[in-house]
Parts: structure tokens; C-alpha cells; sequence
């Protein structure tokens, strides 16, 4: 059996764990077993690989009854390990500051355990003040805009620091600090505990402003939870500590632990850091973040903790110092403290929390799976270390190729897992399936390979709170659905097919990227995907920003020069410290050769470290090709249009080191290598990487702005991913791929499994394959070079080969009449059920049922359901299409039935009573070879729609408040919801392919 046929018969039913997986949001521990059976078992026979849990607050339930902690809670989450581990699918707990699951009952925001902040107060003073310094006002309330904040503040308060400085404040602008006049005066003050004073006279006449920093916990707690939960402190072992001792004397039973045992893939999942700060200085601290600043950094923090103040109204990329150098001679020395405070915030966040919760969960058998980093002044990549798996998100990113890169690097460097929860959006409800596609094929081109749908919950919830279609779980803000309320869950077990096929490949072997971007971030801005409004302050639609801005109007946020991507290279990002870890080696010219090799590295950002620049002089020395590019910009904050502009690269360090003459003379030896370029313009770094000899590892033979690609090399094979993002404004392309080496070429149809040899030719040492896309259209490439040194074959020639691409297909048939009938959704009766575990109370669920009326239309002819007579409107559901083709004679080869436009609604074809074939939401073009028979052939055509039209005929959206414009600080206003044109709209023709 040759290679090949290997690989076609593991694509006909690749394994469970490479479907995708759920977000489950439970309503709290109110679901009855039967309902959780229920649900596991659905999603198994939709094809979904596992499931992702975590407890929801719902309305009009009792919470010491059913929240996280309770006797419900515990014995529904056993539950669902025992049902996903007998159906062989994956279950991850969930774990995040917003969630009861990641935050404890055992302690109170006065512990150590808890998160801790400093508080601060100011008092100004000329001449002497003698006398009780002030307190922190723990009882004040939270102005910040996190909609989801809650806390319970605590009552201790435990003194800090005093410092000192000369404030002036400007009619514009923020209030100025005179550097030099930082003095600390911690030493001066007296007395114990909260009763603290200080007797300190002014060095002259101006006004003088003390800085009086206490340190408390910020209370912050989560929801639901059957006592009060307080989060935990991630920069002290406390926390993580009292996490451990809570899972393992309380949530980790024998039974639960003789379920995780059985099951390889369990999982503990940390949700986005969304930690919030509600004091005066907006700084997290802990009992021992001063001392290990001084241990790492070599400097003493108290005195500079004046100019570390901050606000972040809208997470990390928001923050804005309440006050900045006077001087501008200042300016540097100020960021390198600011830098040294994040980076060792940075150092805690993976030494103290997610090292040692890695290691006890790997003890039990369960694997950590993260969102590292961002929403928080963490660097962005270097916690990939501390995890199994590195995870990204589809809400937070928007969508974009170059936010997927950020974290890519830290994944492929290191070979873990990149996955993504993907297709939360602030328009639930309301966009077809074709927008949650381009998502995942966005996704797969930087790498990601395993999706995490946003998500699942039961129709089944709360009596008074739950209506048709269904209880909601994650709000109606936040998330689609994939689950049984959707028409679409038709066709789920198609399409969990077809995506776990891409996924299966694109997990084989090793990734291959051409070039590393160090980039160093801190600051991340994850909110490309969330608030945007025009210029006459109208929020932007999701489907408008994912389909049409940005990367859809190429331009890229971090990496802005396409020229790379245009010529079908692939780059990412990591920090540059990653270069200094023993398991990231050289060899064979390239950083990683057993991971993503690449073959050059570029320095752009003005900061590096000593010790990498010295790393970096190693690293070309060995051949691997590095490329300084001076003057680049990359984006900052989008929403603010705020950006980064670099004038010289590397010119100096990131912290307060006195290391930049080190650095100098490193970058000094690396420059006079003859294994490096320098560049003062971005838009060369093509031409001056292939001046020093780096050729991708495939290539596009000609530039192409509609096309983004991945690799992955598996021995012999060869596994290219194609994608035409420009989905919503691009026109159908062919590029012809460069691949090393001879072989024959083979292009997977990923509904069907099938692999199907395509046209290829030699040139020299390479293989040329062309690649035709429509707009939003994946497709894999396989090269099979198993045979190529015996290959007696001659090669295709150019002019067949561009001969077979170009020509038009042939039709056989334009099929023109149809019957047409769509199954109209709606709400039906509701039934209650209910369940009574014999602990004296009875639990009810309120289960909403869908009635299905058809609706047949009165014209022959194809075109959107709220353009046919009989349909209408106000309908959403699955619409039927009959047909009859008739052939006098079988047509040799394959054979594709081309559906043309389903209105970006999953869809199927049955001929003549066959099992059904899915087909892509962009190019939904379906594998009939084989069905057909001489004379008349039955062809049954069905498509799905969202309950985005029913919805909005039934008011649903007009008391849902838009949460973009409420996170904008706007008027709640309700979305505003266009009518979609659901179903088929053809033209439907039958080719031979």
C-alpha cells in the first residue's frame, strides 16, 4: 500500500480527537442527568470531538443549590466526564478569572491567596506634614467599564510604600512627574499594621505630592458559585497553592479521578485573563513582587512606582500612565522601568501559577490547555512554556491573520497544540454559516488545528427565563450556537467531518515556516473584533469588519508589508528570549528544524536584549539568515488608533539593565556577518531576504494578494495549505505552487475524503502545481514524493497543465426546475421535566420545542426564501429543492454537481436516494461521480439557514441591547438586523470536473 492510499483510507474517517470540540455553557448545575446525556449524546452523533464546560449564571435559580461547589454542580460535572469518556470525546474543565470554577470559597480577599492590588492615596504637601498617613478607601466604588466585574472588597490593608515627587499638571495632557525628584521615604514611617505615620519636611518650596501605596485584595469575585468565590492571586504561590489543595480535596473524588484515567484527552482549560483592578494605582501586586523585582532586575521598584500608576479602562492595551516624565531626557529610562515592572509580572504569572498547576494537573492525567497572556500586561508568548496547549480566540482577534501569527511561533516552536475557541461574535443569531467558515480557514492558515466552537448549550434551562429557541448560556451577546436549535445541525456531521479532515492533515509531520519575527509584546491588542463604529458613530456590523476591513482590505496590523505573504512564504511571531531556551536548537540552516525550521529571523522592534543579540550573532553564524529592518510601525491600539513607530532596530534595551553598550557590540559582530542584511524599508524585506539566499519552502511562482498558505511536511508527503481570504471582495484566482521536489500532486475534497490527482509539472528540482480558488475557498495540497527517485512517468507540461486549469468544465447540465419546499422554524409547546435525586427537592427544566411547518413555493425558480411566493420573509429553517436531470449516456471521470450560491448556508445533495454529500458554504460544489445512472436521475438539493430571519420577525433582537455600543460607553440601542437571503440560488449545474 503506497503512501497515498495509507492516507485515503485514515481521510475517510479521521479519529474523534480531530473533530471539533464545544464550549458547553450548563445553567449552573440546574440540567437534569437527562438532559446532560441527552445533550453529550447529541453532540457525539453530530460529530463534535468533545466538550468544554463550565457553570453559567442563570436567572430565577437557586445558587447555594445549583451553583459551582455545590452537590448539584459537583455531581452534573462527573456526569459529563463519564458520558463524553464512554463515548471516546474529550471533556475540559474550564478554568478563567470570570468563571466560579478558576476561584475559590476557601478564602477572602485579605488573604494572600486572593489577587491583590495596590491602593493609593495622595496628599500633597509643602513645608512639613507630620502626623497618620491616610488609608486606601477599600469600600470606594469600581467606575471601570468592565461589564462583568464584581466585588466584594475585604477589610485589610497592608502598608507598602511612600514615595515623593515634584507633580506639575498641565491644562492638556497628563500630569508630569519630575524624575529626579523620586524619592523614597518608606524608611521614614512608623508604627504597625494600618497605623502608620510619617514626619517628613519638603526639600524646598514647591509642592511635593506623596505616593502612599497599600496593598489589598480587589475583591473580585465570580458567578454563579454556591458561596462566595474570590479570585486568586496569579503572581504568588499562595494562589495557585489553594487552588491545588481545593481540586484535590474537594473536586478531584475517586470517582472523577478513575473517569480522568480512562480518558487521554481531559482537559483543564484557562479562559482569557480577565483580572480586574479597582484600585487608585491600577497595579497587581502580591506579598512578594518588590523583593523578586529586585532579585531579577537588580534595582530597587519602590521608587519608581510613581510612574508605574495606571488606568486600563478596556484591558491591557488601554492602559495609560496617570503621569509621564517631565523631561523627555527621562522618557527612555522611564519605559525600561515600565518594561521591567510587566516582565517580571510576567516571570510570576508563569513561575508561580502556571508551572506548578501544569505539573499537578499533568500528575492526575490532565492536560492544561491556556489563553496565555493577553488582556493582561503579560508577554504575550513566553507563557506558551508553561502550558500543554496554546490557545487563541476568534472574539478577541477578529478574525485576523496576523493575531493568529502572535502566538504561532510560541506553539511551533515548542509543538503544542494551537488551538481556537472559535465563532463567538457580539451577533449571535444573526450571521449565516459561510461567516464561521472563513473563521476556521483563517485560523487553519496560521497553523491553528484544533477549533473550539463558541459554542454549545441545551435548549433546555430555567422555568420563567428560558424561550424558544432556546436557553441561552452565554447570554445573547457573545456566542452563535452549534447545537440542535440551529437548522444547520442537519448537516454538522458533514461538516465535523470535513473540518476534522483539514484538521488531521494539517496535524501531520512537521510545520514548515520560513521566517521567525522576534517581536516582544506586553500589551496586546486583542480587541480587533469586538467595537468599531463609522464616522457617524454607527457600530460597524461584525460581518462588515471580518469580510471587508483590515486584512480583508490587506492590510495587516503587526507585520504590515504583505510581500512575504503575497509571494505564499509563511512568518510568525515569538519572543525573542525563546532563542535563549535549551529545547530550541539549530541545525540544518534553520532555528527549530524539527519544528517550524525557519530559515531567517527578523529584528525590527527598537528593544532587544543583550543576551539575545548575543544569541543571535551564534544563531547566523550557523546559517540561518537574519534580516534587521529599521523604521517600521505596527500597531499599538486599534481602536485608538494608537501605533508604534520604530526608527533604528534594536538600538536598545528593554529594561533598566545599563546593557545597551553590550547590546551595541553585539549587534556590531552581527551586522558584519555576511549571513545578515540591513534594511531602512519594510517593503524590501522580500528582496533582501532573497538576496541572502532564503527561498520559501513553497512558493507561489507568481505574487498573489488573494491567497494565504501553510505547510506541513510529513516525510515523503508534502501538505499545503491554500486559502482565498478575500472572500467577501476577491474574484475566483489560480496561483501555481512551488513545491520541492518531484512527486505527484493530489488536491483533497474534504466533505468526501477523497484525494484526487491533479495536474502538476516539473522544473527543475521542483514540483508546480496550479490551484484554482473561488473567494473564501480552503484547499490541501498533498504531494506525494514517495516514488519520484523510481518515477519513470514524464512530467506534465506546461501547456497541458495551464490547458486543464483554464479551461472552462464542461457542462452537462443546467438544472432550471425545481420543487421547492422549506421547512419554516418556529416555536412549538414547551414541556417541563423534571428530576428528583431523593435529596428533598425536585429540579425542573422548561424544554422548548420547535414546530416545523413546510411551505411550499409557488415559483419553479431559484431564489432567496423572501423572494418566493409561499416562503416569505419571516422564515428561517431548511429549505428542500427536488429536481430531475436526465443523461442520455454516463459522462466519463468525475463528476461535480456546482450549486452556485446557498446563500452561505450549509448544505447537501442526494442523487437518486443516496446518503447525503456536504459541500463548502463559499465554493458548494458536491462529489457525485458514481451516483448517476443513464436516463433520468432524482436530485435532491437541501440547504440550511440561520434563525436569524424568524428572530427578528418575532422581536427577539428589539430588547437585545447592542454590547459593543454599551462597552463603548454608548446608548444600549438593539442591533440592528438585516433581512437575509436564505437558500439556493444556483446557478446548479452538473460538470465533469
Amino acid at each position: 500500500m503506497t503512501l497515498v492510499d495509507q492516507l485515503r483510507a485514515r481521510l475517510k474517517d479521521p479519529g474523534i480527537e480531530y473533530r471539533p470540540e464545544q464550549r458547553w455553557w450548563l445553567a449552573a448545575g440546574l440540567h437534569t442527568d437527562a438532559t446532560i446525556r441527552h445533550e453529550i449524546e447529541q453532540a457525539h452523533r453530530l460529530g463534535f470531538g468533545g466538550m468544554e464546560f463550565l457553570a453559567m449564571p442563570e436567572d430565577g435559580i437557586d445558587e447555594s443549590r445549583y451553583g459551582w461547589g455545590s452537590e448539584e454542580w459537583t455531581h452534573d460535572s462527573v456526569t459529563v466526564a463519564r458520558e463524553t469518556t464512554e463515548r471516546s470525546m474529550s471533556f475540559s474543565f474550564t478554568s478563567g478569572t470570570n468563571w466560579s470554577n478558576a476561584n475559590l470559597p476557601t478564602i477572602t480577599p485579605d488573604d494572600d491567596a486572593a489577587a491583590q492590588e495596590l491602593g493609593l492615596v495622595y496628599e500633597d504637601v509643602t513645608g512639613t506634614r507630620r502626623g497618620p498617613l491616610p488609608t486606601a478607601d477599600l469600600s470606594a466604588s469600581y467606575d471601570g467599564p468592565d461589564t462583568s466585574f464584581e466585588r466584594i472588597p475585604g477589610t485589610r490593608q497592608r502598608f507598602v510604600a511612600v514615595v515623593a515627587a515634584v507633580v506639575t499638571t498641565p491644562e492638556d495632557g497628563p500630569a508630569r512627574i519630575d524624575v529626579s525628584t523620586l524619592t523614597n521615604l518608606t524608611d521614614l514611617v512608623t508604627g504597625s499594621g494600618q497605623e502608620r505615620e510619617l514626619t517628613w519636611s519638603a526639600p524646598d518650596s514647591r509642592s511635593w505630592r506623596l505616593f502612599i501605596f497599600w496593598q489589598h485584595g480587589t475583591g473580585q469575585i465570580a458567578k454563579p458559585s454556591a458561596s462566595v468565590n474570590y479570585t486568586v492571586n496569579y503572581l504568588e504561590r499562595d494562589g495557585v497553592d489553594a487552588v491545588i489543595d481545593y481540586w484535590r480535596e474537594v473536586v478531584l473524588t475517586d470517582e472523577l479521578k478513575e473517569i480522568i484515567a480512562r480518558n487521554p484527552r481531559a482537559q483543564m482549560y484557562m479562559d482569557s485573563l480577565e483580572l480586574n483592578l479597582s484600585g487608585e494605582a491600577g497595579m497587581f501586586w502580591g506579598r512578594t513582587v518588590a523583593d523578586e523585582f529586585a532579585t531579577r532586575r537588580g534595582y530597587d521598584i519602590i521608587p519608581w512606582l510613581p510612574v508605574l500608576v495606571s488606568r486600563a479602562p478596556l484591558r491591557a492595551v488601554s492602559t495609560v500612565y496617570t503621569f509621564e516624565p517631565l523631561n523627555a531626557a527621562d522618557a527612555v529610562t522611564v519605559a525600561k522601568v515600565r518594561h521591567d515592572y510587566v516582565e517580571t509580572l510576567t516571570d510570576l504569572y508563569i513561575e508561580n501559577m502556571l508551572l506548578p498547576f501544569k505539573e499537578f494537573l499533568n500528575s492526575y492525567g490532565i492536560s492544561l490547555r491556556s489563553e496565555i497572556s493577553y488582556g493582561l500586561p503579560f508577554e504575550l508568548t513566553r507563557p506558551g512554556i508553561a502550558v500543554d496547549g496554546i490557545e487563541n480566540e476568534s472574539l478577541e482577534f477578529g478574525s485576523q491573520i496576523d493575531a493568529y501569527r502572535l502566538m504561532a511561533g510560541a506553539a511551533h516552536l515548542l509543538g503544542k497544540q494551537y488551538s481556537s475557541e472559535t465563532g463567538a461574535t457580539t451577533r449571535n443569531h444573526m450571521l449565516d454559516h459561510r461567516f464561521y467558515d472563513q473563521i476556521i480557514n483563517t485560523q487553519l492558515a496560521a497553523g491553528i488545528t484544533k477549533t473550539v466552537l463558541h459554542g454549545w448549550s441545551s435548549p433546555r434551562g430555567a422555568e420563567g427565563t428560558t424561550h424558544w429557541p432556546g436557553h441561552e448560556g452565554m447570554l445573547p451577546l457573545f456566542s452563535e450556537r452549534f447545537d440542535t436549535r440551529q437548522p444547520a445541525a442537519e448537516f454538522y456531521p458533514l461538516w465535523t467531518q470535513a473540518v476534522g479532515r483539514m484538521q488531521y492533515l494539517l496535524r501531520q509531520g512537521r510545520p514548515r515556516i520560513d521566517v521567525g519575527i522576534l517581536r516582544t509584546d506586553h500589551f496586546t491588542d486583542n480587541g480587533s473584533g469586538m467595537v468599531f463604529f463609522d464616522a457617524e458613530g454607527r457600530r460597524v456590523a461584525d460581518e462588515e469588519l471580518y469580510g471587508r476591513h483590515w486584512m480583508r482590505a490587506r492590510e495587516n496590523h503587526w507585520w504590515v508589508d504583505l510581500g512575504m505573504q503575497d509571494a505564499g512564504w509563511t512568518y510568525e511571531f515569538f519572543d525573542g528570549s525563546y532563542l535563549l531556551r535549551p529545547e530550541v536548537r539549530l541545525g540544518e540552516g534553520t532555528v527549530q528544524p524539527e519544528g517550524p525550521g525557519y530559515q531567517a529571523l527578523i529584528v525590527y522592534q527598537e528593544a532587544l536584549s543583550a543576551e539575545v543579540a548575543a544569541r543571535l550573532v551564534e544563531v547566523a553564524r550557523t546559517g540561518v539568515k537574519v534580516l534587521i529592518v529599521n523604521g517600521v510601525t505596527e500597531l499599538a491600539y486599534l481602536a485608538a488608533g494608537r501605533y508604534t513607530h520604530h526608527e533604528r532596530a534594536a538600538s536598545r534595551t528593554p529594561g533598566l539593565d545599563g546593557r545597551d553598550e553590550e547590546l551595541a557590540a553585539a549587534m556590531a559582530q552581527l551586522r558584519a556577518l555576511d549571513t545578515v542584511a540591513e534594511i531602512d524599508d519594510q517593503s524590501q524585506t522580500l528582496n533582501a531576504l532573497r538576496a541572502l539566499g532564503v527561498r520559501g519552502y513553497h512558493e507561489l511562482t507568481q505574487a498573489n494578494e488573494n491567497v494565504l498558505t501553510y505547510e506541513r511536511e510529513d516525510g515523503d508527503l508534502l501538505h499545503v495549505y491554500v486559502y482565498h481570504y478575500l472572500y467577501e471582495t476577491g474574484e475566483p484566482t489560480t496561483v501555481e505552487l512551488r513545491l520541492p521536489g518531484h512527486g505527484t500532486a493530489y488536491r483533497l475534497d474534504a466533505w468526501t475524503g477523497t484525494l484526487t490527482e491533479v495536474p502538476s509539472r516539473a522544473q527543475g528540482e521542483d514540483t508546480l502545481v496550479p490551484v484554482s480558488l473561488r473567494p473564501g475557498e480552503p484547499a490541501i495540497i498533498t504531494l506525494d514524493r514517495s516514488a519520484a527517485s523510481g518515477s519513470t512517468a514524464a512530467p506534465v507540461s506546461p501547456e497541458l497543465a495551464t490547458a486543464v486549469v483554464s479551461r472552462t468544465p464542461q457542462v452537462l447540465a443546467e438544472l432550471t426546475h425545481w420543487d421547492i419546499t422549506v421547512e419554516s422554524w418556529d416555536a412549538g409547546e414547551d414541556e417541563v421535566i423534571e428530576e428528583d435525586r431523593g435529596l428533598g427537592y425536585v429540579t425542573r427544566e422548561v424544554v422548548p420545542h420547535t414546530e416545523v411547518t413546510a411551505m411550499h413555493a409557488a415559483s419553479d425558480r431559484l431564489a432567496p426564501w423572501c423572494e418566493l411566493d409561499g416562503v416569505g420573509t419571516e422564515v428561517s429553517g431548511v429549505g428542500e429543492y427536488r429536481a430531475t436531470v436526465r443523461l442520455d449516456a454516463l459522462p466519463a471521470g468525475r463528476v461535480l454537481l456546482d450549486l452556485g450560491n446557498v446563500g452561505g448556508g450549509l448544505s447537501s445533495v442526494s442523487i437518486n436516494g443516496s446518503e447525503p454529500v456536504g459541500a463548502d458554504t463559499s465554493a458548494p460544489v458536491a462529489e457525485v461521480t458514481g451516483l448517476l445512472r443513464q436516463g433520468d436521475n432524482e436530485v435532491v438539493v437541501r440547504v440550511s439557514s440561520s434563525l436569524s430571519n424568524r428572530l427578528k420577525a418575532r422581536g427577539y433582537y428589539d430588547a437585545l441591547p447592542d454590547v459593543a455600543l454599551m462597552l463603548a460607553g454608548g446608548e444600549p440601542r438593539p442591533h440592528q438586523v438585516p433581512l437575509r437571503g436564505y437558500g439556493l440560488q444556483g446557478p446548479v449545474r452538473l460538470v465533469q470536473g
